[in-house]
């Protein structure tokens, strides 16, 4: 866990000390969002694994937002699960390139040996032995400028920090995870 906090200290330094590295949005309106995460379930599980996002970014509030879909699939070690983690969020925009979002989430979690047995069914949400939760996320990220600068397409790399908060029948799950990955921005769908 101290390791997850440094990072994201660390992430935070670099947003506010760089301000030459950060985007806000240039003329790509919708992205595909993809990386690896890692972070803790509850205080004495690590877990691990890859995301990917679809959204669209709009003006709301006079401010720069964009809303997404992200799927993060992960390993999670204590005990040995699969588990998938699929976020609505509104982010805002506070600053060039750093954003906050808020927004609802839903889980799946599987014995890591079911997963391995039935993996279809598992990453579906259909397994009959699957934990399903429901909650809320809030993230805190920063994008940094495009790799290419070209006003069709762009490559950002992003970092955040979200914290989610599911709830099943009898108990909670509290999930902290750190993103790192790329966003590949379009000016269109079409």
């Amino acid at each position: 866990m101290k390791n997850v906090n440094r990072l994201a200290l660390l992430s935070l330094v670099i947003c506010f000390t760089h301000k030459g590295f950060s985007q806000l949005n240039n003329h790509h309106k919708n992205y595909i969002d993809i990386g690896i995460v890692g972070g803790m379930q509850h205080h004495n599980s690590p877990m691990g694994g890859v995301y990917a996002s679809i959204g669209t970014f709009f003006m709301a509030f006079d401010r720069p937002s964009s809303i997404d879909i992200r799927v993060k699939e992960l390993y999670i070690a204590n005990p040995d699960q699969q588990g998938t983690l699929i976020t609505f969020t509104y982010r805002v925009s506070l600053i060039k390139g750093l954003f906050v979002g808020i927004g609802g989430a839903h889980g799946h979690q599987v014995k890591g040996d079911e997963f391995m047995t039935h993996p279809t069914s598992s990453i579906m949400g259909t397994n009959a032995h699957i934990m399903h939760s429901t909650g809320l996320n809030a993230e805190l990220g920063y994008n940094f400028n495009s790799f290419i600068k070209n006003k069709y397409l762009g490559i950002y790399p992003v970092v955040h920090v979200a914290y989610t908060h599911l709830f099943m029948m009898n108990h909670s799950m509290p999930n902290l995870t750190l993103s790192a990955g790329f966003r590949v921005g379009f000016k269109k769908w079409n």
